[in-house]
């Protein structure tokens, strides 16, 4: 008797942990995949990244020396990236863009689009950073504190840039 109750737990557990172990191993590969080719990018380009962070099908990465970004983000089967000079920002706004939904009778503030605007120096041209969006994304996973996140990195990086066009 005992040891057809240890027979049958061994077969559950196998027939739960042998899937999930091979998803750990193999269900990664297009992750990693990715994570090499934004490394190429960075090489190609003598970025040194010290800061990075991966969310849905995006990645930003920062090189405080070169003083630049690289923002990566996946389109279908591409991956797109879009380089940064910092040397050309000199502020930042976050961008929500919210609309208003009736739920079960109430009214709810819901947050459509969620972005960093990154203005030159000039106003000419500004470069938007995606963090969430809607239409894409199926749920929001702590993007608020991302994008506040990333927004004070970046001004520091600001900041410590002006310090040292002054002293130079």
């Amino acid at each position: 008797m005992k040891i057809d109750m240890i027979l049958v737990f061994a077969i559950v557990v196998g027939l739960v942990a042998v899937p999930y172990a091979l998803f750990i191993l193999f269900g990664s590969g297009n992750s990693k995949k990715i994570e090499k080719q934004i490394k190429e990018e960075a090489n190609k380009n003598n970025l040194n990244i010290n800061h990075r962070e991966k969310w849905a099908s995006r990645y930003l990465s920062l090189d405080s020396i070169a003083n630049k970004l690289l923002f990566s983000r996946t389109r279908g089967e591409q991956l797109v990236h879009q380089h940064i000079d910092l040397n050309t920002i000199t502020r930042i706004v976050v961008l929500e863009d919210r609309i208003s939904k009736r739920i079960d009778g109430k009214m709810h503030d819901t947050l459509e689009k969620l972005s960093l605007e990154l203005i030159s120096k000039e106003n000419v041209q500004s470069i938007v950073i995606n963090f969430y969006d809607s239409t894409l994304d199926a749920t929001q996973n702590y993007e608020m504190n991302r994008v506040n996140k990333w927004k004070e990195l970046i001004e520091k990086q600001l900041k410590l840039n002006a310090k040292h066009s002054k002293a130079a």
